[in-house]
């Protein structure tokens, strides 16, 4: 049966050379070609084609937006560009495209990607990735960062995403997101099947009708004083049959069962904002870091409620760690605190906030860059 084909293009050439290429697939049939985008995008709303090839112009941000809309429609969307470098190519993916074709195009290539798309390959990584969110202080905002960064990974990649609330004995993940779960961590841990996969689907809740599944926090301190760090081991092992990222809010206190956590977590997202003692706190927790081995990618420093304009710049707390910083959130008060109050992430008080992108950014280079790591 014949696939229903759109062309977003504004070039006549380059129109009349996918039209030739495409007169010898005989799985598809091209329904629209569209020059002025934003009438492609009603269009396809509507009209539900399977497959889009979409020519990305100078405006990289606005084209990207575009094609995360079309995938959010159910399109296949074949990317095509000028700019095939790596980061361009691995950018344009992790926003949805399900192929990427360089131009000039290449005849062979135009049509191995339609027939992937006819197929609808999904990319997935090869290994689920714990993505932990750790202070060795209170009050930085690390749910706040844990909660919006799972949603806004479950969004860019389509892809099962976990949020689990090792906050123990006090995590707010729950709350942040307006849950009432009716399983959390303890009965997983005191099932007498846990290898059931489907148990740990049905232990977590989903938000809304996203991919984002939020394992909570026991309701009672009582259920959280027998956790050990087996039992942790063999939780991350289940979530990871189920999820392709797993985002941990953890507590701050240096235990045997917070070790385990961060032991077995593939990132560690250190979090921090610029102020000396916190600073301070951060070194130390760098130097337990480097004393237990852990390799320099597995830390990555995350500066949260950032100012432009504070004191103590970024370049000062770099020199002082004597590591880079690897993202900034902006300090937005009002946005996270109503967000908060709500029990709402951040995207929905307002998409288009600094940060909101902020967190949309932070989730597309992390994921750029597993996902090199992944295909090299």
């Amino acid at each position: 049966m014949e696939k229903k084909l759109v062309i977003f293009e504004r070039e006549s050439e380059s129109k009349d050379i996918i039209l030739g290429y495409l007169n010898d697939c005989k799985i598809i049939k091209v329904d629209k070609i569209f020059d002025k985008y934003s009438d492609g995008l009603k269009y396809v709303k509507t009209n539900k084609p399977q497959i889009a090839i979409f020519s990305m112009t100078e405006d990289k941000h606005s084209c990207l937006k575009m094609i995360k809309r079309l995938t959010d429609f159910g399109v296949n969307v074949i990317a095509i560009s000028e700019d095939y470098t790596t980061s361009n190519i691995i950018q344009t993916l992790r926003y949805g495209a399900k192929d990427f074709v360089s131009k000039p195009i290449i005849k062979k290539d135009l049509l191995s990607a339609i027939s992937k798309c006819s197929k609808e390959e999904v990319k997935t990584l090869k290994k689920a990735q714990i993505i932990t969110i750790y202070s060795n202080k209170g009050g930085v905002g690390k749910t706040a960062v844990a909660t919006n960064l799972a949603v806004e990974l479950s969004k860019l990649t389509r892809e099962k995403v976990a949020l689990v609330d090792l906050n123990i004995p006090i995590g707010d993940i729950a709350t942040f997101l307006d849950l009432k779960p009716t399983l959390n961590i303890s009965d997983i841990i005191n099932n007498s099947n846990p290898e059931n996969k489907n148990f740990i689907m049905d232990a977590c809740q989903q938000y809304k009708d996203t991919e984002l599944y939020v394992l909570a926090e026991p309701p009672y301190i009582e259920q959280t004083k027998n956790l050990n760090p087996k039992q942790i081991i063999k939780l991350f092992e289940l979530l990871r049959n189920s999820f392709s990222y797993i985002i941990i809010d953890m507590g701050a206190n240096i235990d045997k069962l917070n070790m385990t956590i961060l032991d077995n977590s593939d990132i560690i997202l250190l979090t921090t904002v610029i102020n000396l003692p916190l600073i301070r706190n951060c070194q130390r927790c760098l130097d337990l870091f480097e004393s237990l081995k852990y390799t320099s990618s597995k830390i990555k420093i995350i500066v949260n409620r950032y100012l432009e304009n504070d004191e103590i710049t970024v370049d000062d707390v770099e020199k002082t760690l004597n590591k880079s910083v690897y993202w900034k959130v902006p300090n937005n008060y009002f946005t996270v605190m109503s967000s908060i109050n709500k029990g709402i992430p951040v995207s929905e008080i307002n998409e288009h906030s600094n940060v909101t992108e902020s967190f949309v950014g932070l989730a597309s280079k992390i994921t750029d860059e597993l996902f090199i790591e992944d295909i090299g």
